[in-house]
């Protein structure tokens, strides 16, 4: 089976941040992970610490997966997503959801020091 990264970008709603943050890492994660080809996830908080311009997500879930065919995971993931199986929370800010996915291209290098 090949291997995948799912890149989720998201925001939530102004004020609700904790209900959010809780959803997703409580909730949605191991729904996700229900999902037979998901591997594993990690959350991270972005910044805009590069200098460019703040891309508009404040939140980024980095999901590997493995399988033959990525589009008919993430039809899987669709064919669930707001049902009982993936309840989706309303303190998910609506329309800011962003999802890619990446497949390796070359070996991972390390620094030196490393």
């Amino acid at each position: 089976m090949a291997k995948y990264q799912l890149l989720a970008f998201t925001n939530p709603v102004a004020g609700r941040e904790e209900e959010f943050n809780r959803w997703y890492q409580e909730q949605h994660i191991p729904d996700l992970l229900a999902v037979p080809g998901f591997v594993s996830a990690q959350r991270y908080e972005l910044t805009d610490a590069t200098g460019s311009d703040n891309p508009g997500w404040t939140s980024l879930a980095v999901y590997e997966l493995e399988c033959d065919d990525p589009d008919a995971l993430m039809a899987q993931v669709r064919s669930r997503l707001g049902t009982a199986a993936m309840p989706v929370s309303d303190s998910l800010e609506p329309g800011t959801f962003k999802g890619l996915i990446a497949r390796a291209i070359a070996t991972r290098l390390f620094s030196k020091s490393a």
